[in-house]
């Protein structure tokens, strides 16, 4: 395979996965809540727009982010509100069942076989140069996330609101105490991880064109792992640490050889394990602690 088509490829996937890492490092920064429920907003997404695309493109992208940001509220509402003075490891578990609890609803109402249908079906084609072929949604996604990230940083640090959210995943007590409105930052904040799960949905419905109850599953799972190597709690470590795996991930399904390629989640796993025990607190957690003492 092309070396450059290969990190083309591998940087689309890694930007997919650190947008992914953003919205559970987000809400991880404000909550100390590490959410795998996370899954199912994009799942929720993703039905939205296999749904809705063939009726009407602009209606399916509108009701792909509201169901996200209602979910997430809901999710918040139901069930996190109540666990907020609990310890993450508490938090942790209730998203797991939670995560558990949304796939068998996804199940009853949509059935267990996926629901299919051509989401942006101009994002299918490719552009030749040379020997090179680069997908239009690789384009996308590269350029999505990339806009997004820029958004969320711009938001954070230039406006009031955004800084509020920042002071409170810095140290949530202390902006309590200053006078934050923790209601209003939470639910902003859980409104970003819908915004961020339903463009991560179109990206996914785009390049499968397909749905089911575990969609999400996978790169929420990977999204975790890349904000724990990251540094929890760090929004840029998280997202450095989403896109790494993602682009790993990539980067060996490309280049493993076929008798071994089925195991590329394994090594991806070992790849965490060796980052984990040289910096058990995560990459930039690590630095930071170094450069205090």
């Amino acid at each position: 395979m092309n070396i450059l088509q290969a990190l083309i490829d591998a940087t689309s996937t890694g930007a997919v996965y650190a947008l992914a890492a953003l919205g559970i490092g987000l809400v991880f920064g404000v909550m100390r809540l590490a959410n795998f429920a996370n899954g199912e907003l994009i799942t929720g997404a993703g039905y939205a727009l296999i749904l809705l695309w063939p009726v009407s493109p602009p209606l399916a992208i509108v009701a792909s982010i509201v169901v996200a940001v209602v979910l997430a509220w809901c999710m918040d509402a139901a069930v996190f509100r109540w666990l907020r003075a609990q310890p993450p490891a508490t938090l942790l578990i209730a998203s797991f069942g939670l995560s558990i609890l949304l796939q068998r609803v996804y199940d009853g109402v949509f059935g267990t076989n996926v629901r299919s249908a051509a989401v942006a079906p101009g994002l299918s084609a490719s552009i030749h140069v040379g020997e090179l072929r680069i997908n239009l949604v690789s384009i996308v996604s590269i350029a999505l996330a990339a806009l997004l990230l820029i958004a969320v940083r711009l938001f954070l640090t230039r406006t009031r609101m955004g800084l509020q959210v920042q002071a409170a995943s810095e140290d949530f007590r202390a902006a309590r105490i200053l006078g934050i409105r923790a209601g209003s930052v939470i639910a902003l904040t859980f409104a970003i991880s819908g915004v961020l799960a339903a463009a991560i949905a179109f990206v996914m419905t785009a390049q499968s064109g397909s749905v089911g109850p575990t969609f999400g599953v996978q790169v929420t799972l990977f999204a975790l792992i890349g904000s724990t190597i990251g540094g929890l709690g760090k929004l840029g470590g998280s997202v450095a640490g989403g896109f790494l795996v993602g682009f790993a991930v990539s980067l060996f399904t490309s280049f493993l050889p076929a008798w071994i390629n089925d195991f590329r989640i394994a090594f991806v796993y070992l790849l965490v394990a060796v980052v984990l025990v040289i910096a058990p607190n995560g990459i930039f957690a690590s630095r930071t602690s170094k450069e205090r003492t």
